[in-house]
């Protein structure tokens, strides 16, 4: 459907540094990333609205590089939703159709369809300023919608929105992709989207990016520390892996590395081991036979914090 390869981009001081990108018909892929890493910057790349200074783009097998953003059929959906202010719902999500020239009672029905299927028909004639966050929000994925897109570009949508309706839309984008089986390229710097919404997940930093795969195994063998912390984990032990393979860890002792690759020419060098809290079990005292634990120690417990859903233990 869609593959990027070796994609440079320049913009000022800040540039794409020779992105590969392969996402399959029907895919939902997540690109996370913190805030000025390139996401919009690769979206908008994508999308033909800023012109790369190396590499390719192609869509369906055809090289779009060069080509102008409204003949590459693709719906972008931004944040901030760029509906016009003016125009109903209606007319917003009518817009694209009229300028490639559809007729009109064609246009009427491919509306109503939508609308219908977004929950939009008892609002079709109210403009933007009288709509709530979610309702703009689904307006603007009903106007990429209706113009039947090979691919659907998404840019932070939901960042702008509640926690409450938020979650309501995290549920619906998973519906437009159940149902519609629509291929969806969709940024975020917000992991629980990531983790809901993504069937492969690619972490991006300064412009280059670091790690692909399904979310679980990107979770459970993030390939450097930034992707580790980016995915929420924040316990990091430095060791090495002595002579008989042993996992050493400064203050904690040894542990058996269990299937353990080390880098090329690494396996007796310095390495960071990462644990993140799923991993972890506080018990007063060991009430666990060791052969199920990977590794059991004592430490002492400095603060818990209640963090509403759950609390968060600080240990020496």
């Amino acid at each position: 459907m869609l593959r990027v390869e070796n994609l440079t981009v320049r913009l000022g001081d800040f540039q794409l540094h020779g992105i590969d990108l392969h996402v399959r018909k029907g895919e939902y892929r997540v690109v996370l990333g913190s805030t000025g890493t390139g996401k919009t910057v690769l979206l908008e790349t994508i999308a033909g609205l800023h012109t790369p200074s190396g590499g390719r783009i192609f869509l369906n097998g055809r090289d779009v590089t060069g080509l102008a953003p409204e003949k590459r059929n693709l719906g972008i959906v931004y944040q901030d939703y760029a509906l016009f202010p003016h125009m109903s719902v209606e007319a917003n999500m009518a817009f694209g159709l009229k300028m490639r020239g559809t007729a009109n009672r064609r246009i009427t029905d491919d509306v109503l369809q939508i609308a219908d299927f977004l929950n939009l028909k008892n609002i079709l004639k109210r403009t933007p300023r009288h709509l709530s966050g979610g309702e703009r929000q689904r307006t603007a994925l009903a106007r990429a919608l209706v113009m039947k897109p090979y691919m659907l570009l998404l840019d932070e949508p939901l960042s702008a929105l509640d926690r409450l309706t938020r979650d309501r839309l995290k549920a619906e984008l998973k519906r437009i992709h159940s149902i519609l089986g629509i291929t969806v390229l969709h940024i975020t710097h917000d992991l629980s989207e990531a983790f809901l919404l993504a069937d492969t997940l690619a972490v991006m930093k300064d412009g280059q990016m670091l790690q692909e795969g399904p979310p679980d195994k990107v979770l459970h063998c993030p390939h450097n520390r930034f992707v580790a912390e980016l995915l929420g984990i924040r316990n990091f032990i430095p060791a090495y892996v002595d002579g008989s393979g042993m996992v050493c860890m400064k203050g904690l002792g040894s542990v058996a590395a269990k299937n353990f690759s080390p880098a090329p020419n690494k396996s007796h060098g310095p390495i960071l081991i990462s644990v993140p809290d799923w991993a972890v079990m506080i018990e007063q005292s060991s009430c666990h036979p060791c052969s199920r634990l990977l590794y059991e120690g004592k430490a002492v417990l400095k603060r818990i914090d209640f963090s509403g859903s759950h609390v968060e233990a600080m240990l020496r």
